[in-house]
C-alpha cells in the first residue's frame, strides 16, 4: 500500500502539472483556457517542443512504473495506474480551475502522436477508470500471489480494443490529412465521434480485462482450496 500510496501521489502531482500547463498554452493560443476549437496550427518549433513535452510525459509516467515494480508485469501495471490517475486528475483540475469541460460529451484534443487524437472528455475517463480499477485489483492479487502473470493471448486482445480505441480518435484526422494535407486541419472543428467504433474498441479492452481477473482469481483459488 505505501508503494502504491506513493504512486498515487506522484501521479495526482503530474495531474496537476499537466492541466496547468495545457491552461497557460489555450491561454497563449485562444486567449481563453475553455476554448479547444478551431484548431489552430502551432509553429513548426513549438509543435516539436509540445510533441517532445508528450514524449515526456509518457517517459515520466513510464520510469515510475518502472522504478516502483519488481518484475516486468508488475511495472506495466504500475505504468497504467499513474497513467490513468495522471488523466482522470487532469480533467478534474481542469473543471475546478477553468469551469471546462462543460459536459463529459464535450471533444477535446487527447493526444497529438503520431497525429492529433480528438475525442469526447468521458472516452479517456472511460479507458482510465478501467485501467486504474484492474490494476489496483490485480497489484493487490500479486501481493498474495507473486508468480500471477499476464497471459500472452489476453495483453494482444488488449491492444486489439487499443488499436480500435485509437482508430476513433483519429480515423477523421487520418482522411482530413490525406485528402487535404496538414493545412487542411487549421480551423477544423469536429462534428462527429466515431462511437461505434470507441465502444467496440472499449468493450475488447474491457473483455482482456475481465479475462486477465478470472484467470488470476481462479489461480489463487486452485492454490488455496480451503
Amino acid at each position: 500500500m505505501k508503494k502504491l500510496t506513493a504512486v498515487t501521489i506522484y501521479s495526482i502531482a503530474m495531474g496537476y502539472l499537466e492541466s496547468a500547463l495545457v491552461i497557460y498554452i489555450r491561454e497563449m493560443i485562444f486567449a481563453d483556457a475553455t476554448q479547444v476549437f478551431p484548431l489552430r496550427l502551432l509553429e513548426p518549433r513549438f509543435a516539436i517542443l509540445e510533441t517532445l513535452r508528450e514524449v515526456a510525459t509518457i517517459a515520466m509516467l513510464a520510469a515510475v512504473g518502472y522504478l516502483s515494480g519488481k518484475d516486468r508485469f508488475e511495472r506495466w501495471l504500475m505504468f497504467i495506474y499513474s497513467f490513468a490517475i495522471w488523466d482522470i486528475v487532469y480533467y478534474i483540475v481542469l473543471k475546478i480551475a477553468v469551469g471546462w469541460p462543460a459536459s463529459l460529451f464535450t471533444l477535446d484534443v487527447l493526444f497529438l502522436i503520431p497525429v492529433v487524437w480528438i475525442g469526447p472528455v468521458i472516452a479517456p475517463l472511460l479507458i482510465s477508470a478501467l485501467l486504474a480499477t484492474v490494476s489496483v485489483i490485480l497489484e493487490r492479487m500479486r501481493a498474495k500471489r507473486p508468480d500471477l502473470t499476464l497471459k500472452p493471448s489476453n495483453f494482444w486482445l488488449f491492444l486489439g480494443g487499443c488499436a480500435l480505441v485509437l482508430y476513433s480518435f483519429t480515423a477523421k484526422i487520418f482522411h482530413i490529412l490525406l485528402t487535404a494535407g496538414s493545412k487542411g486541419l487549421e480551423n477544423y472543428t469536429p462534428e462527429t465521434f466515431h462511437w461505434a467504433l470507441f465502444l467496440m474498441g472499449y468493450l475488447v479492452m474491457c473483455a482482456a480485462a475481465a479475462r486477465t481477473l478470472m484467470e488470476s482469481y481462479h489461480t489463487m483459488s486452485s492454490a488455496n482450496p480451503e
